[in-house]
């Protein structure tokens, strides 16, 4: 699931947000009473899809997720739960589940759900003629990378037995798949789904599987309703007004009582925690997004890894991500965000410029000019600090340059900057979902190219542990092995912030950071 973000882009939902986190809300029940509340207004910015096949952003998973279900869904912890499926089971080498489907299942239009949909939904995103932006999720399924590769797809091991029977092998145990088939990119779309597009999918006949279903447009805004045929029933809330784009700042729009809830910029935020009218509907959410900065490996300088690390060890990150950031950027020391370690794990960052001049001299670049000018794109995060540091510490001449965000999209998969920057937030609460899908030689988001096997090996270690203990050993190692070769430089785990309605329940305590309205409520 891709989490490239622009920083322009409404809502800012990874630089200014990355999780919802609101603690003083309760969670509601996993099956809703019927749809009667007044509507609500969420500032949601405009999806640029509506097929789970072809997300950009941040903002599409947040649309897409109030659409469609998967076969198990995430609780207010981060811990999935039974959806389409009933119950699943674990075969003794945790690499065979079986997921039992509920009966009666169907979609939004009446029309029957079952396994054979699971399957052919997971097909379609695994074939390469789809183009989808994020099957990675999917790739720990035995066949599914050979599938991408072109492979044929009954080599890909998920099977329909019968209407309430899907069966999976995976590539190796992980005790986190039941995480991932709550995943956008394991959602179960209707059976007209074709195409490299979401034309299939019309606003007047919508088809989806999960809590609303889009109906109409009002102006510019989305209007979402309650589909009375999803698994958990229909949602407290009727209607959701999607706002996709307001006149002027959110915050004036939540004082006016034109929105309910909005997400709002850190430094929106460092006033209205100090307004005595909007103070109160102001709340922080957990730092679990992770802004980095990516390097080309595939070509010089940075194909070596004591260039690479020189260039991080340069930046003393708790000095310059506060200065860039505000107080509520948190210094990155691993591409995975606090909150996703297993217990035991602390910040390792290090700063140290005589150790990164020397590497850049046994590296062969005593002579800075030797490294070019080193070209830096701007376009995901503000990369100025960091710069200024390469530039005067490290004596390197370097060029920076923005471009348009679509453009850039395409840029990091044509051809990367030497130095790239990046937004994201994990698919799904594990540290193997981001290590995983920027880092695995095979993944489509590992756009800097990096082929290290001691990493694979070392991953496959880690996501087949078990235990809290074992798990944090594998998982140290793993950040290890990041830290000495440098294929990306953590720079910042980005807090967000939220105006939210009093008197609206259940936006709970999401690890992964995404709004489930159909679990939302007015308090009566």
């Amino acid at each position: 699931m891709r989490r490239l973000t622009s920083r322009d882009r409404l809502p800012r939902l990874v630089a200014g947000i990355a999780a919802i986190l609101l603690a003083f809300t309760s969670s509601l029940p996993a099956h809703p009473a019927s749809a009667a509340e007044p509507a609500l207004r969420y500032v949601g910015g405009e999806p640029a899809t509506r097929d789970p096949a072809f997300i950009d952003t941040a903002g599409d998973v947040q649309f897409l997720l109030q659409l469609y279900a998967g076969l198990t869904r995430l609780d207010e912890d981060g811990k999935p739960y039974a959806s389409l499926a009933e119950s699943w089971s674990v075969s003794e080498d945790g690499r065979t589940y079986t997921f039992h489907m509920r009966a009666g299942l169907t979609f939004s239009d009446g029309s029957p759900l079952d396994a054979t949909d699971v399957r052919r939904s997971w097909l379609r995103i695994l074939d390469p003629a789809t183009r989808s932006s994020a099957p990675d999720v999917l790739s720990i399924i035995e066949g599914a990378a050979e599938r991408l590769a072109g492979g044929p797809a009954n080599g890909v091991a998920v099977d329909a037995p019968d209407a309430r029977t899907l069966t999976v092998r995976l590539r190796h145990p992980a005790a986190y798949f039941p995480a991932i088939t709550a995943t956008p990119t394991a959602f179960v779309v209707p059976r007209n789904a074709t195409g490299t597009d979401d034309s299939w999918q019309s606003i007047d006949s919508f088809i989806g599987s999960g809590p609303y279903v889009t109906r109409a447009t009002d102006g510019a805004d989305l209007i979402l309703s309650a589909n009375d045929r999803y698994v958990a029933g229909a949602p407290p809330i009727a209607e959701i007004r999607w706002v996709t784009n307001l006149t002027g700042d959110s915050a004036t729009a939540f004082a006016n009582d034109e929105v309910d809830l909005t997400s709002v910029g850190s430094f929106d935020a460092g006033w209205i925690a100090y307004d005595r009218d909007l103070g109160p509907s102001l709340h922080r959410s957990a730092a679990l997004g992770i802004q980095f900065f990516g390097f080309d490996t595939t070509r010089p300088p940075f194909d070596d890894a004591r260039v690479r690390r020189a260039f991080a060890l340069a930046l003393d990150r708790p000095r310059l991500v506060t200065n860039a950031e505000g107080s509520s950027g948190t210094p990155a020391s691993s591409i995975v965000p606090p909150a996703l370690w297993p217990d035991g794990l602390e910040d390792d960052q290090v700063t140290d410029l005589g150790e990164a001049r020397r590497l850049l001299d046994a590296a062969g670049y005593t002579d800075r000019t030797r490294l070019g000018t080193i070209t830096v794109n701007g376009s995901g995060l503000g990369v100025g600090p960091a710069v200024t540091v390469w530039e005067k510490e490290l004596a390197v001449d370097i060029t920076v340059e923005t471009m348009q965000f679509r453009d850039y999209l395409q840029a990091l998969v044509d051809d990367p900057p030497q130095v790239f920057t990046m937004n994201w937030i994990a698919d799904y609460p594990s540290p193997y979902a981001l290590y995983s899908l920027l880092l695995l030689p095979a993944a489509t988001s590992n756009y800097g190219g990096w082929n290290d096997p001691e990493f694979v090996r070392l991953l496959e270690v880690a996501s087949a542990a078990e235990t809290d203990a074992e798990q944090a050993t594998a998982y140290r190692a793993v950040d290890d092995r990041v830290d000495s070769e440098a294929p990306v430089l953590p720079w910042a785990y980005g807090a967000g912030w939220w105006l939210v309605r009093p008197g609206l329940r259940g936006l709970g305590n999401l690890t992964t950071g995404l709004l489930d309205l159909g679990r939302v409520s007015w308090e009566q």
